[in-house]
């Protein structure tokens, strides 16, 4: 689903594009979207126009454009719902681990991308200023004081020695 959501919104914003123009801007296979493609036009979400012996347009049919809204919901649905779960386990995390608000540093260790946004924004919540550690920064060792709050399964394991270090995506 993910994959024909991917090459449907591509044709939605280009629809003067080539198999290997979708095939670069979605990641997959050159033989991966030419079957996607078929696939969609026999659904009847793409119609496939030849202008010439050489070039083909692809133009999102009605039926395409309902399906592009609906993959977009079930997309929007969902993410919705892993937030609400990563925001759960950190709160139910943060009153089981803090018994005393200010008793134990909290620390975010993985990349600056969304998960991190959701974990600040969830600590703001609970008054808690979390600190930052980036794995490229070099080594971080975790003190006893701290809560260590992780996000990808290699950065856990780089922490592994402290018992004080959470996977949070292993919460939800």
């Amino acid at each position: 689903m993910d994959q024909e959501y991917q090459v449907l919104t591509h044709l939605h914003e280009n629809a003067q594009t080539s198999q290997r123009k979708l095939s670069k801007h979605t990641g997959l296979s050159l033989g991966a979207v030419n079957i996607l493609i078929k696939k969609m036009a026999c659904k009847g979400l793409i119609k496939i126009e030849k202008l010439n012996s050489r070039t083909v347009r692809y133009i999102l049919t009605p039926q395409g454009m309902k399906e592009k809204t609906r993959l977009t919901y079930q997309f929007v649905r969902s993410s919705y719902r892993r937030i609400l779960k990563i925001t759960t386990a950190v709160e139910e995390l943060i009153h089981t681990e803090n018994t005393e608000p200010g008793s134990k540093e909290v620390v975010l260790y993985g990349p600056a991308d969304e998960i991190e946004a959701i974990l600040k924004n969830t600590l703001h919540g609970l008054n808690i200023k979390p600190v930052i550690k980036r794995p490229e920064e070099g080594s971080f060792k975790p003190t006893p004081d701290q809560l260590v709050l992780t996000w990808r399964h290699e950065d856990e394991e780089t922490l592994l020695a402290s018992s004080e270090v959470v996977n949070i995506m292993n919460l939800v």
